[in-house]
């Protein structure tokens, strides 16, 4: 019989491993299994379609593998001041202590951010009086998505009728939000801002009438973008009958 397209002579070398397998075989390295010894798979990985790939390491290569590994193991152990039987616990309360403080230092930059961004006016207070409504159009940096669409909904509501545009830069990347008070959805609808001014970022994106959000790839174009924001505000209000 001829597998995977080779070539077999009248007489080939079997391989068997009572009750486990039984393989034709080119040749072996060791004369018995129990010459290999610890055995440990180190990766599996697919080679082709329906062809996969186990590499191990078998016998003292083996053993110093297990000899690395516990070294490491006991090492964070003693970084973690736990026993074996609490590592999983002392992780589980790092990661929640980790969420816990990402959380707490996102709500601080939010706060930090109410008060106003760079070139605000006196009082730092930076909203537009625009046709009857008001605009603030802020860089906030170092807020990821979450804390921008936080933001911008406080600002909006110390509004009450207007538009919050933020854009905000983070490994190199452009992050924008458009928020839209109720009352002015039938004039300024927030996607529709987006649309217009996340190309200026080398961006696209969308949304509901009252929250759009995009990105971008150019930071150094925030300015312009939120120097056009005002432009596009001013004239979606004018034009829809202000």
């Amino acid at each position: 019989m001829a597998l995977f397209g080779e070539k077999y002579g009248d007489t080939v070398r079997v391989v068997s491993v009572p009750a486990f397998s039984l393989e034709l075989c080119g040749g072996t390295h060791v004369r018995a299994t129990g010459d290999i010894g610890l055995f440990a798979i180190t990766s599996e990985s697919g080679v082709a379609a329906g062809v996969r790939r186990v590499e191990a390491v078998t016998g003292t290569g083996a053993y110093e593998q297990y000899s690395t590994q516990q070294r490491g193991y006991h090492e964070l152990l003693h970084a973690l001041g736990a026993e074996p039987a609490q590592a999983k616990t002392a992780v589980e309360r790092l990661q929640a202590d980790v969420k816990r403080l990402t959380r707490e230092l996102q709500d601080a930059k939010v706060k930090a951010a109410m008060g106003g961004g760079k070139g605000t006016a006196a009082g730092g207070d930076d909203r537009i009086a625009l046709n009857g409504a008001a605009l603030i159009a802020r860089r906030a940096d170092g807020l990821d998505r979450a804390g921008l669409r936080t933001l911008a909904d406080s600002l909006r509501d110390t509004l009450g009728s207007g538009v919050v545009v933020l854009a905000s830069e983070a490994d190199g990347k452009v992050s924008l939000v458009v928020s839209v008070s109720k009352d002015l959805i039938g004039k300024v609808q927030a996607g529709q801002v987006v649309k217009q001014i996340a190309p200026i970022v080398g961006g696209g994106g969308g949304g509901r009438p009252d929250f759009a959000e995009a990105g971008g790839k150019d930071p150094g174009k925030i300015a312009d973008l939120l120097k056009e924001s005002r432009v596009v505000v001013e004239r979606m209000l004018g034009t829809a009958g202000g």
